[in-house]
């Protein structure tokens, strides 16, 4: 078995394609205007949050960040404490 694999050869490399720089720049255009045109077809299949959902999902937001803020402050406090307890011995 050892043997068998000792003489396998490596797979042959895949061709390399030569790119036409001239071609490719001349299609540079098309393809950066294409690549618009997806995006605003894609926007408008999106489907947009009416105005009521939009507060409600902004004011969650704004409340899970306060909470987090507070609680990373606590958190922030409580290690300092435990810091310059342990630094006073």
């Amino acid at each position: 078995m050892e043997r068998a694999l000792k003489d396998r050869k490596p797979p042959p490399a895949p061709p390399k394609r030569k790119i036409d720089w001239k071609q490719w720049f001349k299609e540079l255009p098309g393809k950066i205007a294409r690549f618009f045109r997806d995006v605003v077809h894609e926007l408008k299949r999106v489907t947009w949050p009416t105005k009521k959902a939009l507060i409600t999902y902004t004011i969650v937001v704004l409340i899970a960040l306060a909470f987090f803020s507070v609680l990373l402050g606590v958190f922030d406090f409580l290690f300092i404490q435990l810091i310059d307890l342990l630094a006073r011995f």
